[in-house]
């Protein structure tokens, strides 16, 4: 009998509500769900297509192991019972340091992910956490531990109050935001507008969320820092009473001077946006009575993210748009998981550091930059066996350097739903359960919600095949590996219960959801019997402004500290980055996203119809210099390197362009993730595309060296024809 179940997308922060329509194991349609108290029917597409997923015949159904150069399916036990004794063996010869772990994006939306591959971790006694965070949000998490104590304080734009919000390196029509859960986010913007408010995009590009709303501004690629330096310069400029804001924050009146040498007249130049723009701009933000100032992956990507986000939390703190209505606010979520964090970030924990470029853990995970160095280290303790879950690292870090040293491993995992390039060439690949085969809570994303709300599903089908939950998966591991139950952390209370339960008569189990629910009555907002009435989910409390300052900064002393050490030394490099000869010939890449793609993992989507590959944008002015048409294929290469093609296979890939005033001179845009010949998935492969990771310098010495992000976008580039001659 047909039946209809709500459950939430876990694709990115928005967590859309939906519907499955279901009969019997079959997911026959997903919808928007009406009901669901913030997103209120609103969708992308790419949730709706979430049962082709499920049901997608490419996806990886069985354990597999490599017997030389192709894989046979195994039984679960003999897996979990060959990687273990590969575990067993490595950290009883080189000691747990030797084991790493990869998470990538997908795994941050499941909370059991999250909770139990940490502890797996944790019980290895193994530092070596890398996720993604470290290829497009680490700065945010960097930033956030120097100036609040913590690296889960993610101030929120109260977009349903503001009058001005500026808006930096995003798109949020076409990827929603980034660290803020707002579904429906260009239709809040549009909301801003029609209340008389702005909304002003600063972008290389006129992007799509730019042609449906407010003004846009171009910018060159890598400069933002110097745009917010001038903002910051006009308000210090201006006057201002910093005696209130000592009461809140340490060091106001030497973050002010920090901005003295960069004023609107010397930044002009180097941004592209004139002088008397950027005057307006800063009074306009200070004067409002609710603005917010918004960077996501364009800037975190770039070579300053953590001076762009410093110089944006300082700048609404000073002008008061900090924890005020209608500026930034800081949520509370459900419990207290801010308090939850710090009881897991021990000092041990934060004072981590990789072997060979020192690199310190950020938000509990070190930067993928540096996992290539630490498998070729000559360290005793270097990396020899990698798990990955949930991530493509091969395709998407910058660079060659990790593709080329993972050879080197002993042992290779992945947890995936498919044949990943990475997964491709692991010796074992384990098959995950998807969004709609196990129960979820958006247990990360609570403290980033515009309008908080709780919700709880159900898993929607039961596992096809022989699929399986990430926590039972870590759960296994860690017996196979002989280790402890797991640590003294409640996030390892599930697998220490188990231990004892399996002992006893029937079928008793501790599950992630138990925890759950026991996390919910310690908040004492919701609980778990209450979310699983209300599938569509409960409103919570919204954000309150004045909340936070002097009251929920989670540093020793309750204040902000404006001037961390490290981000005021690193003023340095952004100097000598403005003073640096450019290359006349190049231009500089960034990045873009497309309506119908996602993250890599995405194009293996069975319904939705993806493009045939990615294609370049250029100005007509630039192609015209280089004697490129419309249409006509390029070849990408760093200027700062020896020349290297973007490879796609054994031959240079072509990569059409189109040609657009939509970008500022100077640029090219080409959208990430393409080019999947190393990919286990045929459909992926068919698509064909160029990954310009390959194109690109990548490794520790080409991330932003605060946070380790690894610096993707503002790269200058060599562009040229492909000539008839060189045809294939």
């Amino acid at each position: 009998m047909p039946r209809e179940q709500r459950t939430f997308c876990r694709i990115c922060e928005a967590h859309c509500g939906l519907i499955a329509q279901v009969d019997g194991d079959q997911i026959v349609r997903i919808r928007p769900d009406r009901d669901h108290p913030v997103s209120k029917g609103y969708t992308c597409l790419k949730g709706v297509g979430a049962g082709e997923i499920h049901h997608d015949p490419a996806r990886v159904n069985h354990p597999l192991k490599r017997v030389g150069d192709r894989f046979e399916e195994v039984s679960w036990q003999t897996a979990i019972d060959g990687i273990g004794e590969t575990l067993r063996r490595v950290i009883a010869t080189h000691g747990p340091r030797s084991v790493a772990m990869y998470r990538g994006n997908p795994s941050f939306f499941s909370f059991q992910h999250v909770l139990y591959a940490s502890a797996f971790m944790e019980a290895l006694g193994s530092p070596n956490l890398y996720t993604s965070v470290s290829v497009d949000s680490n700065p945010k998490f960097f930033v956030a531990t120097e100036m609040f104590g913590q690296s889960l304080v993610q101030p929120v734009p109260d977009v349903g109050h503001c009058e001005l919000f500026i808006c930096l390196g995003s798109n949020p029509l076409v990827s929603q935001m980034s660290i803020v859960s707002l579904p429906n986010a260009l239709g809040r913007l549009q909301e801003v507008v029609s209340r008389g408010g702005r909304v002003v995009t600063i972008d290389p590009r006129r992007t799509e969320t730019a042609r449906r709303v407010g003004e846009h501004l171009f910018i060159r690629p890598g400069t933002d820092v110097y745009l917010l330096l001038a903002m910051l310069h006009v308000i210090a400029d201006d006057g201002l009473d910093s005696a209130p804001l000592g009461l809140v924050a340490n060091g106001v009146d030497e973050f002010l001077d920090i901005a003295k040498p960069w004023t609107p007249a010397r930044v002009a130049p180097l941004t592209g946006v004139r002088a008397e723009t950027i005057n307006e701009l800063a009074r306009s933000f200070r004067d409002a009575r609710g603005a917010c100032l918004y960077m996501s992956t364009g800037l975190n990507m770039g070579p300053f993210g953590s001076l762009c986000y410093w110089l944006i939390q300082g700048l609404s703190l000073v002008c008061g748009q900090l924890d005020r209505r209608g500026g930034l606010l800081v949520p509370e979520g459900a419990f207290d998981l801010v308090g939850l964090y710090q009881q897991l970030e021990t000092p041990e924990v934060s004072q981590r550091k990789t072997l060979v470029s020192e690199f310190p853990a950020v938000s509990g995970a070190f930067p993928i930059a540096a996992l290539a160095e630490e498998i070729e280290t000559d360290h005793p303790e270097r990396v020899r066996a990698l798990i990955v879950s949930s991530g493509n690292p091969l395709h998407s870090v910058p660079g060659a350097d990790l593709s080329k040293a993972f050879d080197r491993l002993e042992l290779r995992v992945a947890i995936d739903l498919y044949l990943s390039e990475t997964a491709q060439r692991c010796d074992w690949v384990l098959p995950a359960t998807d969004m709609l085969e196990h129960a979820d809570f958006p247990l990360g994303w609570m403290l980033l919600h515009e309008r908080p709300y709780a919700q709880f599903t159900e898993a929607v089908v039961p596992p096809k095949f022989e699929r399986r939950d990430e926590w039972r998966i870590f759960s296994d591991l860690a017996i196979a590996c002989g280790l402890p139950a797991f640590g003294p952390t409640v996030c390892n209370l599930p697998p220490r219960l188990n231990r004892m339960l399996k002992w006893l008569p029937g079928s008793l189990e501790f599950r992630p959801e138990h925890l759950l629910a026991l996390l919910l009555k310690m908040g004492g907002k919701t609980s778990l019997a209450e979310l699983r009435a209300k599938p569509s989910g409960v409103l919570l409390p919204p954000n309150r402004p004045a909340t936070f300052l002097g009251k929920r900064v989670p540093t020793a002393d309750g204040r902000v500290q404006l001037v961390p050490p490290k981000l005021v030394a690193d003023l340095a490099r952004a100097e000598r980055y403005a003073q640096r000869p450019r290359d006349r010939d190049a231009l500089q890449l960034i990045g873009l996203r497309e309506r119908k793609t996602h993250n890599s993992w995405f194009h293996n989507h069975p319904r939705v119809k993806q493009p045939s590959g990615n294609v370049a944008r250029m100005h007509p002015a630039d192609a015209a210099r280089r004697g490129i048409s419309d249409g006509s294929d390029i070849e990408v290469c760093a200027a700062t390197t020896e020349p290297h093609r973007i490879e796609d296979g054994p031959q240079p890939a072509r990569l059409p362009v189109k040609l657009t005033d939509e970008l500022c001179e100077g640029v090219i845009a080409v959208p990430h993730g393409w080019g999947h010949a190393g990919s286990g998935n045929q459909r992926a492969r068919r698509l064909g595309g160029a990954n310009y990771n390959r194109a690109i310098p990548g490794g520790s010495s080409n991330a932003e060296p605060l946070s380790g992000q690894a610096i993707i976008v503002a790269h200058d580039v060599l562009v040229r024809p492909v000539r008839a001659s060189t045809e294939i």
